[in-house]
């Protein structure tokens, strides 16, 4: 049987300093059926003269200023015709079997929609962590962000049902994506690593980005406002953690167990008042315990509550004004 056509995505904006070693690990892997798309910018650094040293291996190549991240990976999916899809950011990496394992898992499961593996997180300094990515069990996966988009691999098909990146969302748009795609379609946990993610000083994912936790919240809340009779949309509007202006919603095929929700919807308030309290807003990590609508109970809360307001969170808030 004839391996499928995989296409690969890089967008990069001045990563020269990285994109080389990216580009490296894609096209070093030697599959015969591969389609590479780099998506640049508008770099002012050497970003461009890379791009051009390995423009014989590049099946497709842009620079030119985008609206973002989302916005570049975009332009790389509509670029896409592999039956199989996936980004890399330009400052990780693949293992060197990587494409060659998915291309392989996908061939003989043609029931599979998505797989995803492990990743290895590495720093500036050497050092390497293990990040191992748990099977898909939804009370964790709408709790925290449980899937690690460098080892993702998925069908176009998918893509083009569910639809491409929302480019509104500037850290966890592969989360909204993540939120379409695993609740309706057929996806595999491979015990493998597949990917490297590089931390360093200058990612935007570095050093707890607000954004990041912003961004969380409009997601969660576009999922819970796709159980649209579920009084707890009415709670989180209250407590003033519900951020959905655009009224969007998700489409699921199967809907979740109450329990779950309810055990869903009272990780994410603890996780906004974790958020809140990460920023020194002892007030808001107050109101979100204390007040009226909260279902939280305050004797779990306690020892949050004693930081907060004695120590950390309580100095962080008081320097600040």
């Amino acid at each position: 049987m004839a391996l499928p056509l995989i296409s690969i995505i890089t967008p990069s904006f001045n990563q020269g300093i990285y994109l080389e070693e990216t580009i490296h690990s894609i096209i070093s892997q030697n599959y015969p059926a591969l389609e590479y798309i780099v998506i640049d910018g508008g770099s002012t650094d050497n970003s461009k003269d890379i791009i051009k040293k390995y423009e014989k291996q590049i099946t497709y190549s842009v620079s030119e200023k985008d609206k973002g991240q989302s916005d570049a990976i975009n332009k790389g999916f509509r670029k896409a015709t592999g039956e199989i899809i996936a980004w890399l950011n330009s400052d990780d990496v693949y293992f060197p079997d990587t494409i060659q394992t998915v291309a392989h898992i996908f061939l003989n499961n043609p029931e599979l929609d998505l797989i995803y593996g492990d990743v290895e997180q590495f720093y500036e300094t050497g050092k390497t962590e293990y990040y191992k990515v748990n099977d898909f069990e939804p009370l964790d996966f709408l709790s925290r962000v449980s899937i690690h988009q460098p080892s993702v691999f998925w069908r176009r098909k998918v893509l083009e049902e569910v639809g491409l990146l929302d480019e509104n969302l500037h850290y966890l748009m592969d989360y909204d994506l993540w939120m379409r795609i695993f609740f309706n379609y057929k996806t595999f946990k491979i015990d493998k690593l597949l990917s490297r993610f590089r931390i360093h000083s200058k990612s935007k994912t570095n050093n707890k980005a607000p954004g990041l936790y912003l961004d969380y919240r409009k997601v969660f809340s576009r999922f819970i406002n796709s159980y649209p009779y579920n009084q707890n949309i009415e709670i989180l509007k209250i407590l003033r953690i519900y951020d959905n202006e655009r009224d969007i919603h998700y489409t699921y095929k199967q809907q979740l167990p109450e329990d779950i929700l309810n055990k869903a919807f009272i990780n994410y308030i603890r996780n906004c008042i974790i958020q809140e309290y990460t920023w020194g807003n002892t007030k808001r990590v107050n109101q979100l315990i204390f007040h009226k609508q909260s279902p939280l109970k305050i004797k779990n809360n306690l020892l949050l509550l004693i930081k907060n307001n004695l120590g950390v969170g309580f100095l962080k808030n008081k320097w600040k004004n």
